[in-house]
C-alpha cells in the first residue's frame, strides 16, 4: 500500500515538472506584438493566498481506536484552512497551509448520539502543478507533498485520546480562473503510518 502511494506521488511530481516543457508554445517568429503578448500570458509568477474548507475522511477503524464503537461510514470532520503560495509560472507552484477546527462529525446508534470527532491543527505543504485547458479559465491541478492533522474525539460526554495522522500526500482536482481569482475543487490522499485518509477541499484563491 505504501509503495503504491509512493510510486503514484513520484509519477505525479514527474508530470508536474514536465508540464512547462509540454505546454509551452513559441510565439510567431518576427512578430514582436505576439511575442510580447505570449510573454505576458506566460508570466503568471507571484504570491497568492487561498481560503477554504477541508473535509477529512478518517479511516473508520483507526477512528474507533480505544472507543467501544464500530463506524459504518468514515467520519468526516471539517476544518477552515488558509494557504499561502508562490507560483513560478502558470504551471508550477509551491504552497503551505494551516487551519483551525470546524464542523465536527457526530456518531451514534440509531437516533442516539454517542459522541463526535473533530480536527485540530491541520497543516500541509505541497508542490502544485497546473495544466490549463485550451484558452479558457479552466485547468487541471495535481498536488504532492506532506500533510498532518490531529483527530479529537468525544465519547459519552467525555474526551477520548487524540489521534495524530501525518504522512505523504498527493491528489488532484480542477480549477476555474476569473481575472485574479481562482476557484478550486480537489481531493488529496494522505498515506500515514497509522492509517490512510482522504481530504476533500474547496478553495477560493486570490493572486497578486
Amino acid at each position: 500500500m505504501k509503495m503504491r502511494f509512493a510510486l503514484a506521488a513520484a509519477m505525479l511530481l514527474g508530470g508536474v515538472m514536465a508540464m512547462p516543457a509540454m505546454a509551452q508554445t513559441a510565439p510567431a517568429q518576427g512578430d514582436p506584438v505576439a511575442a510580447e503578448k505570449s510573454k505576458a500570458k506566460d508570466d503568471e509568477s507571484g504570491v497568492y493566498v487561498s481560503a477554504g474548507i477541508n473535509l477529512y475522511f478518517v479511516d473508520k477503524d483507526y477512528a474507533a481506536t480505544g472507543i467501544p464503537i464500530e463506524f459504518k461510514d468514515q467520519p468526516s470532520p471539517g476544518a477552515f484552512v488558509g494557504r499561502i503560495g508562490y507560483a513560478f509560472n502558470k504551471y508550477l507552484a509551491v504552497e503551505g497551509e494551516l487551519g483551525i477546527g470546524g464542523a465536527k462529525s457526530d456518531y451514534g446508534n440509531n437516533d442516539v448520539t454517542l459522541g463526535n470527532i473533530g480536527v485540530e491543527k491541520p497543516m500541509a505543504a505541497h508542490v502544485v502543478g497546473r495544466l490549463p485547458l485550451a484558452d479558457g479559465g479552466m485547468y487541471l491541478l495535481g498536488r504532492a507533498g506532506y500533510t498532518s492533522f490531529t483527530v479529537t474525539r468525544e465519547y459519552n460526554g467525555r474526551s477520548a485520546s487524540d489521534l495524530k495522522l501525518k504522512g505523504a500526500s498527493f491528489g488532484g482536482g480542477v480549477g476555474a480562473r476569473y481575472g485574479s481569482w481562482d476557484f478550486q475543487f480537489e481531493y488529496t490522499m494522505v498515506s500515514a503510518d497509522e492509517a490512510d485518509s482522504g481530504v476533500l477541499g474547496m478553495f477560493v484563491q486570490k493572486r497578486f
